[in-house]
């Protein structure tokens, strides 16, 4: 028994020897970032996108009429493939009523994925952040974005991980959106802090609904996604105590690659299905803002 053990163990490290050997300098898997991240923390991400928020200010986007549609879409983990992706851009700029869309994360997939996305970008050009109508993507930051030290590609073309916007109809009436980064598990107590300051800031304004918006969910339903699974306890606590409390009427995020919807108090928590091409049922979220927020999940084909 002792020997079969000893057999079993040596194989063990054979076959993770092998996996580290074989991620030379073009391998898509940085197996440190895996388990450890190898991108900047989050209170240093946090600080390059407040950096850029302070440059560039906060968009505000101009909806083409009173009820208008947001798409959003999550986890497409982008990789040589992408017919998904752009049956999705050419879906939401075939409507009339989309001023924009949001992606919840996890855009590509690993390491040298990044240069698909830019491709996809020039082929199909989008505005990160600073939008001009009607075509903008705001973009979330997911563990696969940051994981194997591409956190420089992702600000390189998002700016910024940490901001919020806000969309204006034309009769006034405005929502604001708030994006904060959850990548690794936990937002850190500097991104907290703004968190709560421009919730509280949002409600002395007239804002007509608040969303916020972030890739790691509140709920797991197991440990599939190793130590960005989600977070503590009394992170979870903290957060959903501080976004029921100030308004925010709806909660979307990835992450789980499957929808899940949870209401805490007046609060809805939505889990977006993913949009990988190796998923059998992929869909997106488009949601109608209008004096009440609707949604419907759309299966692509």
């Amino acid at each position: 028994m002792k020997k079969n053990i000893q057999i079993g163990l040596g194989s063990l490290f054979l076959v993770l020897g092998s996996i580290f050997t074989a991620c030379g300098p073009d391998a898509r898997l940085d197996m440190v970032g895996m388990f450890a991240g190898s991108s900047p923390t989050i209170d240093k991400r946090f600080e390059q996108s407040m950096e850029y928020n302070k440059q560039a200010g906060y968009a505000t986007i101009q909806a083409p009429s009173e009820n208008y549609h947001v798409y959003v879409c999550t986890d497409t983990h982008i990789h040589q493939t992408r017919k998904r992706w752009e049956h999705f851009i050419n879906a939401y700029r075939g409507d009339k009523l989309c001023p924009l869309t949001v992606h919840l994360g996890d855009i590509i997939d690993a390491t040298t994925d990044f240069g698909y996305i830019e491709e996809a970008l020039e082929q199909h050009p989008l505005t990160a952040i600073l939008p001009t109508k009607p075509d903008t993507l705001m973009a979330v930051c997911g563990n696969h974005d940051i994981y194997f030290k591409q956190w420089g590609q992702f600000v390189k073309t998002f700016k910024t991980s940490s901001y919020y916007f806000i969309v204006e109809t034309p009769s006034g009436a405005k929502d604001l959106f708030v994006v904060y980064d959850s990548a690794d598990g936990t937002i850190g107590s500097k991104q907290l802090q703004w968190l709560r300051e421009t919730l509280v800031w949002a409600e002395s304004q007239t804002f007509r609904h608040i969303i916020a918006c972030t890739h790691t969910h509140f709920f797991k339903r197991d440990g599939s996604q190793g130590h960005t699974s989600n977070y503590t306890l009394e992170e979870t606590y903290a957060l959903l105590n501080l976004l029921t409390e100030h308004g925010v009427e709806m909660l979307w995020s990835g992450h789980d690659h499957s929808r899940e919807i949870t209401q805490v108090k007046d609060m809805t928590c939505i889990i977006v299905d993913s949009m990988t091409e190796e998923d059998d049922e992929p869909y997106y979220m488009v949601v109608s803002m209008g004096g009440k927020v609707e949604y419907e999940f759309v299966a692509v084909p």
